[in-house]
């Protein structure tokens, strides 16, 4: 097996027990401990999640750990599709892109619980479009911010996302979830120790 196809595989498996910065760090140490011991690749193990116990999140960038695979919407799309896309995709929050893909705008479930409930209290069935309930000027992070400096803005704002921009493109967000994710991985390696 060559080095490039071991790799894909590692990386392949490592992210389905693990974050991408998690399986990138444990195959980057994996690679670097083979190496030393001069090991051909054709002999090397892949690596397991476990195997690297030395993980600091702490220094890592906010665009090694957002998420990039993101479904967003438009201004004039109608609430009760946006409602549906949230539920379909288990999302609590929706970035509103204009057509040249900036961001202009948050959904959050918050809003949209507050839009139904006030819909149904006044016995409305107006179809509402996103631009009439989204956060219009959302709080935002760039990229080469640190998970640490992005975890105190949501904490200070008192918010559960943070889109992630460059210039006024959307290129990703991080969310409440992301964060329980890589406190859960820190707090299995403590217990292990």
């Amino acid at each position: 097996m060559n080095g490039a196809r071991w790799q894909l595989r590692a990386f392949t498996k490592l992210t389905k027990e693990v974050t991408r910065d998690e399986a990138v760090s444990v195959l980057t140490a994996a690679i670097v401990e083979n190496q030393e011991k001069n090991q051909p690749v054709h002999k090397w193990k892949l690596p397991e999640a476990n195997d690297l116990s030395d993980y600091r999140p702490a220094k890592l960038l906010v665009d090694e750990f957002m998420e990039t695979d993101l479904f967003t919407v438009q201004q004039d799309d109608l609430i009760e599709l946006v409602t549906e896309l949230m539920d379909w995709r288990k999302v609590r929050y929706l970035p509103v892109e204009d057509s040249k893909g900036k961001l202009c705008g948050l959904i959050t479930s918050r809003l949209l619980l507050r839009y139904f409930t006030h819909r149904n209290r006044l016995n409305t069935q107006a179809a509402t479009c996103v631009k009439d309930i989204m956060v219009k000027k959302p709080i935002t992070i760039g990229p080469k911010a640190t998970i640490v400096q992005a975890m105190n803005v949501m904490r200070d704002n008192k918010i559960g996302c943070l889109p992630v921009v460059q210039g006024e493109e959307l290129i990703g967000i991080i969310t409440e979830m992301d964060f329980l994710r890589i406190s859960g991985r820190l707090i299995e390696r403590l217990e292990k120790e």
